[in-house]
């Protein structure tokens, strides 16, 4: 694995009631905000934090960052089911976000994500976001471990 030295920050809100590449329950939502499908590339997340708005809404929200697809689900209903069991505990999840606490982040700093990035989050909520990443370079070998990694406690097929 070989840092390339690219840097990308990923700033925006999720401002639709129903965003393109996304899935919800009646509880959450699971929403792409990240595609790079090259080969031999993964992505380090070095920082996530909530974007502050501008103006005088705040619009603060609690999300998480995961590496798993929303079509990566059958329906709305095992969406649920995973949502509100599995989440936490699914290798997918890359960091939190949690404006409820000081020290407001956590992070999985040695997850490399092959491909996709996802916020997840409460149905109804806008969440902003600030999160940078790194590009590595990474052998195909590399590539299969992160995504059997990413994958080893899911359900559902590789994506």
């Amino acid at each position: 694995m070989k840092r390339t030295g690219r840097r990308l920050t990923l700033s925006n809100d999720i401002n639709s009631a129903t965003p393109i590449g996304s899935i919800a329950s009646s509880d959450y939502r699971l929403t792409t905000i990240f595609s790079d499908d090259r080969e031999n590339y993964g992505w380090k997340i070095v920082d996530i934090k909530q974007l502050s708005p501008i103006g005088n809404t705040a619009r603060g929200v609690n999300f998480a960052l995961m590496s798993v697809r929303p079509d990566a689900f059958e329906d709305a209903v095992t969406f649920q089911v995973w949502a509100s069991t599995r989440a936490p505990f699914d290798n997918s999840l890359i960091g939190t976000f949690n404006i409820s606490f000081g020290d407001n982040y956590s992070l999985r700093t040695e997850h490399v994500a092959t491909n996709h990035l996802s916020m997840f989050y409460n149905e109804g909520d806008i969440p902003y976001y600030n999160i940078t990443l790194e590009e590595y370079e990474i052998s195909s070998r590399e590539e299969i471990m992160f995504k059997i990694k990413e994958t080893s406690q899911s359900l559902s097929d590789i994506s």
